[in-house]
């Protein structure tokens, strides 16, 4: 994520309306998951003090409303120091003022072994906390429902619209995928953070609160679409990892969710393997190591 190094005027003077005088400012690239939102930190008050906060521009009215959402009804179950806090929010500009959180990335850890393992099943119990944050709507339920079906189907449409263009066994390898998540079966639904990445959790030391931030994702949906970017990355050759945040999160995968997180891995590393240079193509690897 990216930010403009000059707070746009309009939403700097209702920032200030909201936390005083802006004494200091500087883009904030790590203040949230990678988005194409523009972020900010600044400082409100005197010079070389004051109270520190982050002025988020939402990347659409749609990541406006549910980073706003999140944070009036979903943050305060993470319990304090586990999020920012909203301060205010303006539809006008789709702004949020946040406070901020300090700690480092877990991409940026320099732990290993059974310290990094800790830091995973920390990570565990926090999205635990989140996925069982409110009750969602009933529309809200039926929406989640269909989550794995539709993201089956934009798969497919990508497959279908890219024509010749993909060779043929990786064609035939995603349109094997999204079938097979279509048939996973019902899985456990909650209030997911959206952009579950290793940049998403903010490491403080063991005396601190394990911290999350960046909701413009959030929403209800299937629980197994929070555990996709995690089961890409990190878990990859990594299985203690993996076993340590389900030891935290306080269950293992339904047969279900397994399923349905081996075809979400295998898709999105098919996607991330299609764009890279070159003609070898090893997309099976990051499914297999995922589960």
């Amino acid at each position: 994520m990216s930010g403009a190094t000059t707070l746009p005027d309009s939403v700097r003077a209702w920032a200030e309306s909201v936390v005083g005088p802006l004494t200091s400012l500087d883009d904030a690239p790590s203040a949230a998951c990678s988005s194409p939102s523009r972020v900010w930190e600044v400082t409100a008050g005197r010079q070389g003090g004051g109270d520190r906060f982050w002025v988020k521009l939402a990347a659409s009215p749609l990541a406006f409303t549910r980073e706003t959402f999140a944070h009036r009804h979903a943050v305060s179950y993470l319990g304090p120091g586990r999020a920012p806090r909203l301060t205010a929010t303006s539809a006008q500009h789709l702004a949020l003022i946040t406070t901020t959180v300090p700690g480092t990335p877990l991409s940026a850890l320099t732990a290993t072994g059974a310290a990094l393992e800790a830091v995973h099943r920390k990570a565990g119990a926090l999205v635990a906390q989140l996925h069982q944050a409110g009750k969602p709507t009933r529309a809200a339920r039926e929406e989640a429902g269909r989550a794995l079906r539709h993201t089956a189907d934009r798969a497919e449409r990508s497959v279908r619209a890219a024509g010749e263009q993909l060779p043929p066994a990786e064609r035939e390898f995603m349109l094997a995928h999204t079938a097979g998540l279509r048939d996973a079966g019902r899985v456990p639904l909650g209030y997911i953070h959206g952009g579950l990445d290793e940049h998403a959790l903010r490491w403080s030391g063991v005396r601190a609160p394990l911290a999350l931030v960046d909701f413009q994702r959030a929403r209800f949906a299937p629980v197994v679409l929070d555990f996709v970017p995690l089961a890409c990355g990190p878990w990859v050759g990594q299985p203690r990892l993996r076993t340590a945040f389900f030891t935290g999160y306080g269950r293992r995968l339904l047969p279900e969710e397994k399923r349905a997180l081996y075809c979400l891995t295998a898709l999105r590393a098919v996607g991330r393997t299609a764009r890279q240079p070159g003609p070898a193509r090893h997309f099976p690897h990051h499914a297999e190591g995922a589960l």
